[in-house]
């Protein structure tokens, strides 16, 4: 089940990253990164560059997700539930971002880094 949990983590991670390239390329039609099209037109909706950093965000935190998820795949180590909560935090933060919902954001945010720590405790 924790393959299933991390292809889906993949799975997420390229939407955050297309998602706001294809939000802005009806007015960009080139492959410049995020960051260059929000800096060159003030038009773009500021909900963009909100998704561009969530997803700045999600890559903070990917790796010590895919290193725990990984390890308990190897060690035979049961995390699945802490791994599916960490993707509905995620997604629910991602939500909680782009529409300026602070206080619910930073309860995500908090309960995805437990889930974090409690996947790390979990191997040991």
């Amino acid at each position: 089940m924790m393959i299933y949990i991390v292809l889906s983590t993949m799975l997420i991670y390229l939407l955050h990253i297309v998602l706001p390239k294809i939000l802005t390329y009806k007015n960009h039609r080139d492959f410049s990164p995020i960051q260059v099209r929000l800096a060159r037109d003030p038009n773009i909706p500021s909900y963009v560059g909100r998704m561009h950093s969530a997803t700045r965000n999600l890559q903070e935190s990917l790796p010590v997700f895919f290193a725990c998820a990984v390890l308990s795949i190897v060690t035979g180590v049961d995390s699945t539930n802490y791994g599916l909560a960490w993707i509905i935090f995620r997604i629910v933060y991602y939500f909680c971002y782009v529409y300026k919902l602070n206080p619910y954001r930073t309860i995500a945010w908090l309960g995805s880094l437990i889930c974090l720590i409690l996947m790390a405790l979990n191997l040991i």
